[in-house]
């Protein structure tokens, strides 16, 4: 008995630090969407918004005029900041001769407005809060 209280400081300063090392979570809800040519166009691909995910997107013109692409999505939450949620959103263009073009920046979201990141002229990268409609 006298062992176990000699050693309930220690057991007491582990379980302090381990809970203040745990990483929030995401705080609201959304929908993270590509969109083809311009924001809101209707086109492109949509996952629901969790801590981590991937998705392709892509778009094939028919259209010699323009070249034809793909782009994959990742995406992780990183913190809390302020009144919005942090995510680092990755992504890899890929045109039509296989070229890639790998990228990332950090997109916060407070749950209300969208957070838009122009990637090229022909993609968008949004988060879009939960909403009633089907619309994106």
């Amino acid at each position: 008995m006298k062992t176990a209280l000699a050693h309930l400081p220690v057991y007491l300063l582990l379980c302090f630090a381990g809970c203040a090392s745990e990483t929030p979570a995401p705080r609201f809800a959304g929908t993270i969407v590509s969109h083809i040519d311009s924001y809101g166009s209707g086109t492109g691909t949509s996952s629901q918004l969790s801590s981590t995910g991937e998705m392709r997107t892509g778009f094939d013109y028919t259209d010699d005029s323009k070249r034809d692409w793909k782009a994959d999505i990742k995406w992780s939450f990183v913190r809390r900041e302020g009144g919005a949620d942090v995510y680092r959103v990755e992504w890899k263009f890929i045109e039509e001769n296989d070229s890639s073009v790998p990228n990332s920046a950090e997109l916060s979201f407070d749950g209300v407005s969208p957070a838009k990141l122009p990637v090229t002229d022909q993609l968008i990268i949004s988060i879009e809060p939960d909403a009633s409609s089907d619309e994106v």
